[in-house]
């Protein structure tokens, strides 16, 4: 049976809605809000949307509360992008020059740890515990943590799979677990949310991958051909470490056959989030929803780059 995204995509815009208005009151009162405005333009709001998602599963009622972390997290996820576009020397953001373009190299990073700042500022007011989340999710994010290699799988997929894990999953993990922490979840369903979270990042960089290999398939899917894992590691470790783009393009290389490896890879993700899901004591309904969203996701992902998804079988529920 298909997916019921329908049902998930009218969710997914009523929250988004619900969130630009949250968004534009934080920012009509804030000092810094007339920059922010100018990053955050333009911006799909998935995460913050899927904060509010997983609250409302979750039954929360601080909803004010949600809402402001929901607005850290997407003030958090801007500024990531203002000082991935100087390390890549992006040009262009969302159809526009980049804030580096505009503003130039200097101030453009100044102006990304203020609006850091401010979103930590606001993770602090609603208590440590989420301040804390914050923290952690961005020191994954930044430093790109590689764990030690386990020897049960090829190094490549472990090392795609890590990278993955912390360029986007740690956000959404940090987004599912903020929203158990404002609905006041026990223990043991707040950890078992966080891991949805961490799921469906992966599932939507996968997606992302899959797009960017079908538009330039040298760039990406950086690790999935470090076969000789002796020479490409000390290499790939400096790359990762200073995230740069150019430097991993040269160890790596990926053949437009390795689709099938992405494939493989979202299928088994999403086959994993169906069976945590399953196990959440939560009604059907809420459910359905969580199990839509990251396959709302996907096919949105795809569809803005033109990637034709009717012959996914991942896709369906």
């Amino acid at each position: 049976m298909e997916a019921r995204t329908e049902g998930v995509e009218s969710v997914i815009e009523r929250l988004r809605s619900e969130f630009e208005d949250h968004l534009r009151r934080k920012l009509s009162s804030s000092p810094s809000g007339p920059l922010i405005s100018e990053v955050v333009e333009g911006g799909k709001r998935l995460r913050p949307s899927f904060l509010l998602l997983v609250f409302e599963c979750l039954g929360g009622e601080k909803r004010e509360m949600a809402l402001d972390v929901a607005y850290a997290l997407e003030l958090a996820h801007n500024a990531s992008l203002v000082h991935d576009d100087i390390i890549d020397m992006d040009f262009t953001r969302r159809g526009r020059p980049s804030l580096w373009r505009r503003i130039g190299i200097g101030r453009a990073v100044v102006e990304g740890h203020r609006i850091i700042n401010v979103a930590f500022s606001t993770t602090l007011e609603k208590g440590l515990e989420v301040a804390r989340i914050f923290v952690d999710a961005w020191d994954k994010a930044s430093l790109g943590v590689l764990e030690e290699v386990a020897a049960t799988k090829p190094p490549s997929e472990i090392f795609y799979q890590r990278i993955v894990e912390h360029k986007t999953g740690s956000l959404f993990a940090a987004a599912a677990e903020s929203a158990a922490v404002c609905a006041e979840v026990d223990r043991s369903l707040r950890d078992a949310v966080r891991q949805y979270g961490l799921l469906v990042g992966t599932v939507y960089q996968i997606a992302d991958d899959i797009v960017e290999l079908k538009r330039r398939p040298l760039r990406l899917g950086v690790m999935l051909a470090l076969t000789r894992l002796e020479d490409a590691f000390v290499k790939f470790a400096l790359a990762w470490r200073t995230r740069s783009l150019r430097a991993l393009l040269s160890i790596a290389k990926v053949r437009g056959e390795d689709i099938s490896f992405f494939t493989s890879l979202l299928e088994s993700k999403l086959s994993e989030i169906d069976q945590l899901v399953d196990s959440l004591p939560l009604n059907n309904d809420r459910k359905v929803l969580l199990r839509s969203f990251p396959r709302y996701c996907v096919r949105e992902m795809l569809k803005e780059g033109g990637v034709d998804a009717s012959s996914l079988r991942v896709l369906r529920l």
